[in-house]
């Protein structure tokens, strides 16, 4: 419909004047201004997803599509806010009870489940994410990564560098500093960036309409929290003790409610969805059984107690491969298995209810295991014949798994070789042994059978496959384990 003219000045001074109100919200905050950093932003995105890759190896992630919807949603209206360099900006959810966050340079951020059940509103949500995401658009990571390496490496190597960017000088950068992941460096800032975190996730709560409030208001809930989530958030977060007045002082500049958000419907709808998982772990479980216990909306995870251990489908009849990260090696695995992948080499892959948590110790009953092994590293027994100083390559190979076998003996004694189950075969072009273990886990009370395949890599490391199943089964899974060996591809071009 078309407008008469003469109505159209009115919305032009609206726009104006409120052009001239933002203008003097922008002024009115405090500016924060990015430190000295070797890095550049496209450094940082390269850097965080390198270090996401690292992180997922290690954490288990909530692949619920209601609650990654729910955060991503929040996440995302933050970040349209949050100023600096335009980042890519990612939401996750981790399966842990802590109440924690943490974010990586260029976007990846992650925020413990314990946050959001312990939250009362959306707005303290959405205060933990603008804090994290406060630490990414000021490029607190790279900075202190630039730190740390002029620290330790001396102004004689920096050179030309402080002059400007790292460059192509990145891979040696990160490297003294101790690498990618869960690097602290990343990680635990001191306080003068904490507080720098705090106000500018204020200004973006602002910008994004919730309020600062909601970030006092987290505090606050950390206060009444049950001790037993241990609350790393505040441990992990440093900061003067003036903290919730310094929030306070940052949204009377910004001429903005001080009462926090209210709505909780659809956070009470996500916490009941996560609910539906049980209990979380604790990060001081993951990191003693790794991460087992990650959260689906399907049947994908692997199991966390030891109900329902045992009770597996039959194998596919369809197969995939899976390609080792580093490239040292594929395999092929019945399709209705799943994939549980730990750093660039090692998998574990078993059925559904193959895998469970017994008394603290995660036990595989049925499934794969596949890893790279560097020998001599144990004493050797003489479990297989052949064993000495021979230098031949055969012998080699029996010395190495020798030392192998030395090490699973040392993780669960209850197993011994079978006798006259030894062979030697010739796998993907190079000489492969197999032998065959077998005894009863005092843990799952099973009488296992556990069947180990060694192949000899030039420099003497080793690709291995063990293949375990409980002892009156062994035959039935025989198929499975032929198969399995049979489609083993080795790289032996690799190094490591």
């Amino acid at each position: 419909m078309h407008r008469p003219a003469h109505r159209a000045a009115r919305p032009l001074l609206t726009l104006m004047l409120a052009l001239s109100l933002s203008t003097g919200l922008a002024q009115a905050q405090t500016q924060i201004k990015s430190g000295f950093n070797l890095f550049s932003a496209q450094d940082d995105v390269q850097i965080g997803a390198q270090s996401a890759q690292e992180a997922e190896r290690q954490l288990p992630l909530m692949n619920d599509a209601q609650v990654n919807a729910y955060v991503n949603r929040i996440g995302a209206r933050l970040a349209r806010n949050a100023g600096g360099p335009n980042f890519p900006y990612q939401f996750k959810v981790v399966n842990a009870s802590d109440i924690n966050a943490f974010a990586l340079p260029g976007g990846p951020i992650y925020v413990n489940r314990g946050v959001i059940d312990s939250a009362r509103n959306e707005g303290e949500v959405a205060g933990v994410l603008a804090h994290e995401i406060a630490h990414v658009a000021l490029r607190h990571g790279t900075h202190q990564a630039s730190k740390a390496y002029a620290a330790q490496a001396g102004l004689s190597i920096l050179g030309g560098i402080l002059g400007g960017k790292v460059g192509n000088n990145t891979a040696q950068v990160l490297n003294v500093i101790g690498g990618v992941g869960l690097n602290a460096v990343f990680l635990k800032f001191g306080r003068d960036l904490e507080t720098q975190a705090d106000v500018r996730g204020a200004q973006i709560l602002a910008a994004s309409g919730y309020a600062p409030a909601d970030m006092v208001s987290f505090f606050h809930t950390l206060e009444t929290v049950d001790k037993s989530k241990k609350t790393n958030w505040l441990s992990d977060h440093p900061a003067p003790p003036d903290r919730i007045a310094r929030i306070e002082k940052e949204a009377k500049l910004l001429r903005v409610t001080d009462q926090p958000t209210t709505n909780v419907a659809d956070l009470r709808a996500v916490q009941s969805q996560m609910g539906r998982y049980g209990n979380a772990p604790t990060m001081a479980d993951i990191a003693r059984t790794g991460p087992q216990t990650s959260a689906s909306s399907g049947n994908n995870g692997p199991m966390t107690s030891s109900s329902g251990i045992g009770n597996v489908e039959a194998p596919s009849r369809t197969w995939r491969t899976f390609t080792s990260p580093s490239g040292v090696y594929a395999v092929k695995y019945p399709s209705n298995w799943q994939v549980y992948q730990q750093g660039s080499t090692g998998v574990t892959i078993a059925p559904q209810g193959g895998i469970g948590n017994v008394g603290n110790r995660t036990e595989v009953v049925y499934g794969a295991i596949v890893n790279h092994y560097d020998p001599f590293g144990n004493t050797p027994r003489s479990y297989l014949r052949g064993s000495g100083s021979s230098s031949s390559a055969s012998a080699n190979l029996t010395d190495a798994t020798n030392d192998l076998l030395a090490q699973i003996q040392h993780d669960s004694p209850h197993l011994r070789v079978i006798s006259n189950s030894t062979q030697r075969f010739n796998l993907d072009g190079g000489t492969a042994l197999a032998a065959s273990l077998r005894g009863t886990n005092p843990n799952t009370r099973i009488q296992e059978r556990v069947t180990i395949i060694t192949r000899q890599l030039p420099d003497q490391h080793l690709v291995y496959l063990l293949f375990v199943t409980p002892e009156q089964e062994a035959s039935q899974y025989a198929s499975v384990l032929d198969s399995m060996v049979r489609s083993i591809q080795i790289d032996d071009t690799h190094r490591h």
